[in-house]
């Protein structure tokens, strides 16, 4: 029955069912038959309908007096399975309500004669109860005793319910596996019945109870499918919108969660639901505003869900906002014995022992017993919380189990055990990230480890050598170069939406156009987001310094990492030998950077006579920015090439126009062991060149032109030809590629930053899809080599991609820059390509070359990133 459907179409023995489904027209239809002249049986099933309408609108007052008045209407007309029917709802209003034993004894009213059908249908209502009670094991026994009775009388509809509610038992039970196959029954049964929104609500549990195993695809997956079959069905509950946010904050999707999040806000806002509904709602998007970064949002919200949870008597709710309150405190830097304490007994109250947020509780307590010196109740804190390390649950909790373990020897001065468990949570983590089949997934997952990786690098940098400094930065850095590339060649539902997008791409011009490609890139990241990661599971590549040492001969690589609030350290690796080096305040670089590439920028595409005035201005600031990041690192750099590890936040830093790295070979990497891969990598057999041209060669490309001529056998793409299959084909397998077309840096987005070819633009969605990655790969489009931070310390972006992929050396720019100058440059690196130089070199010799000053900013602009 849809939404626009006339209240006189429904009978009166649906209006209970439509009630859930369709409040809004439950209750007009209701009210009709009420008005009416109507039997006393179609009186009952209305004043049903009406007090689940209310009940969930949080009416709970209301609720009561309309079950009541149909109990009575049922009494006084002899009807028995009616008035069972109505005091089991009785019972379910109680229970929101608060009233615990009014609630029971409502069902046991009801229980008390009723044929065996009747009484199975009632223990689904009072399992449900129990379990809203934390009454696992009486919700667990109810469900299995009514789904046994229903299975025997053929009642699909209420068998299915009944194992919904088994399976809602067995996961706050713990046992994941069972829910899990109760869910699956559960929906075949339901699906078999043509109760779609049923169907839907067991959906989203079974996306809640992937979450929990740890399945975060299928978590996504599902629960993407949930909120489409709401949509479609005109309803969406709030419970859903709780779901999806929770599940991408734990997938590392912060600003999707928090977008989440503050629809889940609007929903509860703009609803009359019950009260506990609302204080789950509020809770959930709290969590996810306190790790969007938003303490005093996540703060206000987790209040009004203690007030809400407070005055309904929900007290399990009540405690977990207020653990919110204090986790929002402490981030804003309230660290007090008060706190500490508060903290330690809200986590020792919280009944559901597989609720994060009572690990967080225990946690939050022990850093902040310790911080204020209460040792005893810091160290019990932790050791509860330790024991996450182990067992059942999900791997993003077994993290902060051994993150927990490694506060726990550090305030025991055991400095080896503190390192040991940071590394072990790392492990967890990666093998969380091989679970994942999207690459923005494994790249934002990573945050979940940044507590671990700050803990042990903070340590190293103060009393470890360069060696452990070294090892430890490479630890978790990376990521993405580190661990298998997911597989997404074959994945033919991924190919169609991206055509789709290049066609819609190629038409943009109108909003209907626009809100189109925004709908088509939703579905391509739903679907990416989803996908399972196929093939044999595998370790991280870890970093062997002898044979890094061994590999880099007359090179010198400087490995940056910068601590939270304090200064860049860097390990240089020169001659065999390691070390570490201290450099500038790191809060001080990205104002620099901003403002060098501000600089490049406006030199790059201006005449010489304004670009010589833009570049001398930016001189101080440049000689800034190598003094923050590099400081004494320079006396160590020697006479040979340059390798330099940054941060993620700077690897788009215009490195080439330090005044140290001017005249020096200068390469880029995401991690050393990115670097070495890239160094001994094997070039292909087959020497084949393509070089590609957006459509307009006037402004961009025009060196593919000239090109041709010198590399005779390659296979050319420009105008028309230039489409994006036609580009893939001949950048599979290749040894050196040459790109000259437009680009486009997606900041909000980055996996949809794209290169702009005849039919539209070329994703990185679609360089994943490459079977085998070109060797070299020259991109002259603006901005090419600019990624999006995200993680602990990861990229996201085109050249990201593809070093990740397999690409050994790439060229890329990190401003927009002059297309004119960009031709200049291009043919000079590819002469000493030619000549047998590596890109570092062979960018060397075109920063040399630049004349004017123009040139020169745009050979600054250049960076030569991995090490072929």
């Amino acid at each position: 029955m849809t939404s626009g459907s006339t209240s006189a179409a429904v009978a009166a023995d649906q209006l209970p069912g439509l009630a859930m489904s369709s409040p809004d027209e439950a209750a007009r239809a209701a009210r009709a038959v009420l008005s009416g002249a109507a039997t006393p049986v179609d009186e009952t099933y209305a004043l049903q309908a009406l007090g689940i309408v209310q009940r969930e609108r949080g009416e709970v007052g209301r609720a009561l007096r309309s079950v009541r008045r149909g109990i009575r209407v049922g009494r006084e007309h002899g009807l028995g399975a009616r008035v069972t029917d109505l005091e089991a709802s009785l019972g379910t209003v109680l229970a929101l309500a608060g009233r615990r034993r009014p609630a029971f004894a409502a069902f046991d009213s009801a229980l008390d004669g009723a044929e065996p059908a009747e009484r199975a249908r009632v223990l689904v209502r009072r399992a449900a109860v129990c379990f809203f009670f934390q009454d696992l094991d009486g919700a667990r026994r109810d469900s299995h005793e009514a789904a046994a009775v229903l299975e025997r009388h053929d009642d699909p509809a209420w068998e299915a319910r009944a194992r919904s509610n088994l399976a809602g038992a067995l996961l706050g039970l713990g046992r994941f596996a069972e829910a899990d196959r109760e869910f699956a029954r559960a929906q075949e049964l339901i699906e078999s019945t043509g109760e779609r929104y049923q169907a839907t609500i067991i959906v989203q549990n079974r996306g809640d109870c992937a979450h929990r195993m740890g399945d975060l695809p299928r978590a996504l997956r599902l629960l993407y499918d949930a909120r489409r079959r709401y949509d479609e069905l005109g309803v969406v509950p709030p419970e859903v919108v709780r779901d999806l946010a929770v599940v991408q904050l734990a997938a590392g999707l912060t600003e999707d969660a928090a977008g989440t999040a503050d629809e889940l806000v609007a929903v509860l806002d703009g609803a009359r639901d019950s009260a506990l509904r609302r204080s789950d709602g509020f809770i959930a998007a709290a969590i996810v505003h306190l790790a969007a970064g938003n303490p005093s949002r996540a703060a206000d919200l987790a209040r009004k869900a203690a007030r809400s949870s407070r005055r309904q008597g929900h007290d399990d709710a009540e405690r977990h906002a207020r653990v919110v309150v204090l986790r929002a405190q402490a981030e804003a830097g309230a660290v007090t014995k008060r706190h500490a304490r508060a903290a330690a007994a809200l986590a020792a109250e919280l009944t559901d022992r597989y609720a994060s947020e009572r690990l967080d509780a225990l946690v939050l307590a022990g850093r902040l017993a310790s911080a204020t010196g209460l040792q005893e109740l810091a160290g019990e804190a932790l050791r509860t919380a330790a024991a996450g390390r182990r067992g059942r649950g999900s791997a993003l909790r077994r993290a902060t189990g051994w993150y927990a373990q490694a506060l726990l020897a550090e305030s025991a001065g055991d400095r080896r055990a503190m390192l040991r468990a940071c590394g072990r949570g790392l492990d967890v983590l990666d093998t969380h990230a091989l679970s994942l089949g999207a690459t923005e997934l494994r790249a934002r997952a990573t945050v979940h480890g940044s507590d671990l990786a700050a803990l042990a690098t903070r340590r190293v940098a103060v009393d470890g050598t360069a060696r452990e400094l070294l090892r430890w930065t490479e630890r978790w850095r990376g990521t993405l170069h580190s661990l298998p590339w997911p597989a997404a060649r074959h994945d033919a539902e991924l190919a169609a939406e991206l055509g789709r997008l290049r066609a819609v791409g190629s038409l943009i011009g109108s909003h209907a156009d626009e809100a189109e490609r925004r709908r088509i890139e939703e579905r391509i990241r739903r679907h990416v987001h989803g996908r399972e990661t196929a093939g044999p599971r595998t370790t991280r590549r870890r970093l062997d310094v002898g044979e890094l040492l061994d590999a880099l001969g007359d090179r010198t690589l400087v490995s940056i990492v910068g601590l939270r609030g304090g200064r860049f350290h860097a390990v240089v690796a020169r001659g065999g030998r390691l070390k570490h080096v201290v450099a500038g305040d790191s809060g001080a670089a990205l104002d620099e950077v901003e403002y060098a590439k501000f600089a490049l920028r406006g030199a790059a595409v201006a005449a010489d006579a304004v670009a010589g005035v833009l570049l001398a201005a930016a001189e101080p600031g440049l000689a800034r920015l190598q003094e923050t990041m590099l400081g004494p690192v320079v006396r160590e750099l020697g006479d040979g090439p340059v390798v330099l590890v940054p941060p993620s936040t700077m690897q788009s830093v215009p490195w080439g126009a330090l005044p140290a790295l001017r005249d020096r070979d200068v390469t880029v990497a995401p991690s050393a062991t990115a670097w070495l891969r890239a160094r001994t990598s094997t070039p292909p057999p087959d020497r084949s060149v393509a070089l590609i041209a957006g459509a307009d060669l006037a402004s961009s490309g025009a060196e593919v032109g000239v090109l041709a001529g010198v590399y005779t056998d390659a296979t050319v793409l420009t105008g028309d030809d230039a489409t994006a299959d036609a580009a893939l084909a001949a950048l599979d397998g290749s040894w050196l590629a040459h790109i000259g077309a437009h680009g486009r840096y997606r900041g909000d987005n980055p996996m949809f930053s794209s290169l702009e070819l005849a039919d539209g633009p070329l994703t990185v969605f679609d360089i994943e899809r490459l079977q085998s990655p070109p060797y070299r790969l020259l991109l002259t489009a603006c901005e090419s080599g600019v990624g999006s931070p995200t993680g602990a310390d990861e990229l996201l972006g085109l050249t990201t991609s593809l070093s990740a992929l397999g690409t050994a050396g790439l060229l890329a720019t990190v401003v927009p820059v002059s297309d004119a100058a960009s031709v200049d440059l291009s043919l000079v690196v590819h002469e000493r390509l030619r000549t047998g130089d590596d890109l570092g070199a062979a960018l060397l010799a075109a920063r040399r070359a630049a004349a004017g000053a123009r040139d020169r900013a745009t050979a600054w602009s250049f960076l030569a990133l991995g090490g072929a």
